[in-house]
């Protein structure tokens, strides 16, 4: 059976799935939460579901697959095998079990030692042994070196585990060679490899193996997270019987970094302050939710084509706040001139904005409205934009490369619709001017701040 693309019409009921479904994806909040929905369908009726998290020893797992149900002709067994098909990444594994383990307390543990044994299992390393040399072994296979002595922190700590991965391996291979006989296998694999995998492949000829589409970039893939977590709130609120503000999920996203482990903690905690009935209000977040978020720049630049004049101050406040700042998923440097190199960062956004602004103006120019989706702009203007331009012979929309990132103009294009061409064109010039006040002995924050404040009133 083919790979297929997940959705809800693609989970079978029970009697029609086949041994083994398997779903993959690059994010493990979106496997899980694609997980769940299957299981909800596939356990429809009297199907008996188990389900066994990374803690469970091997040897548990493979008697649940292998041996019927006292309890039910029909069986369904809910598990992550993405240490028994490997990782395309070790070391991001590596770099994973050390920053949980960093968190500390029980979770932080649990997920340090779930990252650990799929490294173990991605590098073909067994989990006994001496923990010094396993984790040199294993450092110098992922060539950091440098961080063998964390790895066999944790690897001291390590519950030790009966029968191993092969265990649960071999007991697989048995169910997913035979039909459905009244049990069901529903796994889920984050970034296991394309190919090259033995019980990949044979989940994939014999099996459903469904895949969850990855974003094509980091920003999108963060849009994305936050538009499901959103969705998660305003489930979960349904089914406590709370009303929740969209301000309030904002904000909520902003105070956790949209961390999908803190979303759903403090979104739990918020909920159950408010009882069935409540409210939860955006003020409510402010004073129950701990603010030790970083600052996305990228939120930053969306409030101010939104021009939510609130947002958009509160968002500058937090950007010179001393706290971490990101651009997607890279840090930017705020420890030197960052008045500075904010001032000279908004600038090459504006100039974006009315650059897309003007050649969406111009005569014959495709329609554009900031509802678009952004598969309808990669159809009708992303091909505008790569015209090239006389005499350069090349598109003002292509970075040194000659390549044009059509989703960081789709962005700009969003952005720059509330505005006009007059007002980014006096916002650009007025540039200058900032830069010369954050040079002088005016305050940084305060000369930007009446600088975006112009810019989002129009003046």
């Amino acid at each position: 059976m083919p790979r297929k693309a997940h959705s809800p019409a693609a989970i079978p009921e029970f009697d029609a799935a086949p041994s083994a479904v398997l779903i993959v994806g690059d994010v493990e909040f979106f496997v899980e939460n694609a997980a769940a929905e299957a299981a909800k369908k596939l356990g429809d009726g009297d199907v008996e579901v188990l389900k066994f998290d990374d803690e469970t020893p091997a040897e548990v797992v493979s008697d649940s697959l292998l041996n019927r149900s006292l309890f039910s002709a029909r069986r369904l067994v809910w598990f992550d095998a993405s240490r028994l098909l490997g990782s395309a990444a070790p070391g991001e594994l590596l770099e994973e079990a050390l920053e949980a383990w960093g968190k500390g307390g029980p979770s932080g543990k649990r997920e340090a030692f779930r990252k650990v044994r799929a490294l173990l299992s991605a590098l073909d390393l067994g989990p006994g042994g001496e923990p010094d040399e396993l984790a040199a072994a294993a450092a110098k296979k992922v060539r950091r070196k440098d961080d063998a002595p964390a790895l066999a922190g944790i690897l001291r700590e390590l519950p030790e585990e009966r029968g191993g991965p092969a265990v649960l391996r071999e007991a697989l291979r048995m169910v997913v060679g035979r039909p459905n006989d009244g049990m069901v296998a529903l796994m889920t694999a984050v970034r296991p490899p394309e190919k090259g995998v033995e019980l990949l492949e044979e989940i994939e000829r014999h099996g459903l193996l469904l895949t969850i589409p990855s974003s094509s970039t980091p920003r999108e893939a963060q849009a994305q997270l936050e538009s499901r977590l959103r969705e998660l709130a305003q489930t979960r609120a349904r089914e406590w019987e709370v009303s929740i503000e969209s301000a309030a999920i904002q904000r909520l996203l902003v105070r956790t970094d949209a961390d999908p482990q803190a979303f759903t903690s403090e979104l739990a905690k918020l909920l159950e302050w408010a009882g069935q009935g409540g409210r939860i209000r955006a003020a409510d977040v402010v004073e129950h939710v701990e603010d030790e978020a970083s600052e996305d720049l990228y939120a930053f630049y969306d409030a101010l084509g939104r021009r939510d004049a609130a947002e958009v101050l509160g968002r500058l406040e937090r950007l010179f706040s001393g706290r971490t700042v990101r651009a997607a998923d890279r840090v930017v440097d705020t420890d030197n001139y960052w008045p500075v190199i904010f001032a000279a960062m908004l600038g090459t956004e504006l100039r974006r904005m009315l650059l897309i602004r003007v050649a969406l103006e111009a005569p014959g120019a495709p329609q554009f409205d900031g509802s678009m989706s952004y598969n309808a702009f990669q159809a009708r203007i992303l091909p505008r934009l790569a015209e090239p331009v006389e005499p350069f012979g090349r598109s003002p929309f292509a970075n040194a490369n000659g390549q044009i990132s059509g989703y960081l103009w789709y962005k700009a294009a969003q952005r720059a619709s509330r505005y006009s061409t007059r007002e980014l064109a006096r916002a650009l010039a007025r540039a200058a001017e900032v830069d010369v006040a954050l040079k002088s002995s005016a305050s940084p924050l305060e000369a930007v701040t009446s600088h975006v404040a112009r810019l989002v009133a129009g003046a």
